[in-house]
């Protein structure tokens, strides 16, 4: 069999010698003409780049999973609203009416700038766009049903400010008001721990039942409840909480009854602001929407007077085994 080379410059056929000064016989960059020069080939140049293990997808517009928002908060500052409340009480609603003010450009002071849950907003606003020979459905909105029981789906949206040109970044958790039954009834707190985040909490609160003076006590004593249990659960760190009472297009709850929520807030150590919003609107005398441009502000205003921690604090100590802390101390006493 004849004998090649691997090299296109090899001289040893001509002249008998090798330019690496290898013997002929042993080279190891002899090749045998029966060998096809692509196994060669292959053995000495690997392919120039990889197959992807996956193709590439453009990234989900649902709701925003834990890890999700783990990644993504690396990039930009997020202001995260904690929503509590039973069912029915109007979280769900509140997220649909801003929705549909954000694509009709009616958000007082602010319009929509971008959403990474898009497809998210407008699965849960169905109902409200869907409508029977002229009439308003009975239900706007659907019971909110997490795909995971465990971890929260939050809803993402960014707005302008029209007075600044500021951008926010908001993120809003969709939860079923069984959870915040849960917290209230047996301190269930595994699945919230992103509250410990939260720049300022919601707690909805169903103005129809603290209209009613058959159910207003129960809307008062679980109310109570709920905020002690964000009291114990968070510590001393609460964040701002908004008090925001729904169906404002029914009436407005006797003063009396808010006064009783301010007072167990205050006793609890919390800073509460009570807000009423209407989501839609069965009044002509309310339009729809009424109160949650005011609720977004009021969010973002809280979110913005809350005290950072401070990013390095001062331990107090002079002598220290890190020399550049020694450094620090210096400068701070000097």
């Amino acid at each position: 069999m004849a004998v090649g080379c691997k090299r296109a410059d090899c001289t040893v056929a001509q002249t008998g010698i090798c330019l690496l000064n290898n013997n002929a016989d042993t080279c190891p960059e002899r090749l045998l003409a029966g060998v096809a020069v692509t196994e060669a080939t292959d053995v000495t140049i690997p392919p120039p780049l990889s197959a992807p293990e996956r193709n590439p997808r453009f990234p989900s517009s649902l709701a925003l999973t834990p890890d999700a928002l783990r990644q993504l908060s690396g990039g930009r500052m997020f202001r995260l609203v904690g929503v509590l409340g039973p069912p029915n009480a109007g979280k769900t609603a509140i997220f649909v009416s801003l929705y549909l003010l954000l694509s009709a450009g009616k958000l007082k002071g602010f319009k929509f700038a971008d959403s990474m849950s898009l497809l998210a907003f407008d699965e849960i606003s169905r109902g409200a766009r869907r409508w029977n020979h002229g009439q308003a459905p009975e239900q706007m909105t659907n019971h909110t049903e997490p795909p995971d029981d465990r971890s929260a789906g939050f809803l993402h949206f960014r707005l302008r400010d029209l007075e600044t040109g500021a951008p926010n970044d908001i993120l809003l958790p969709d939860l079923p008001g069984e959870w915040s039954t849960a917290l209230i009834d047996s301190s269930r707190v595994d699945r919230l721990d992103f509250l410990k985040a939260a720049d300022v909490i919601w707690v909805a609160v169903d103005g129809r039942q603290l209209i009613q003076p058959t159910t207003r006590q129960q809307v008062l004593h679980r109310t109570s409840l709920l905020l002690l249990r964000v009291s114990e659960f968070l510590g001393p760190k609460v964040p701002p909480v908004i008090i925001v009472i729904s169906h404002k297009d029914i009436g407005d709850p006797p003063e009396a009854s808010l006064r009783k929520i301010e007072s167990t807030a205050k006793h609890l150590g919390l800073t509460v602001r009570i807000l009423q919003v209407s989501s839609f609107s069965d009044s002509e005398a309310i339009d729809p929407g009424t109160g949650i441009a005011e609720l977004i502000n009021a969010s973002l205003k809280s979110a913005s007077a809350t005290t950072p921690a401070p990013l390095w604090p001062n331990a107090g100590f002079v002598v220290s085994d890190r020399q550049f802390l020694n450094f620090r101390a210096r400068e701070v006493s000097a």
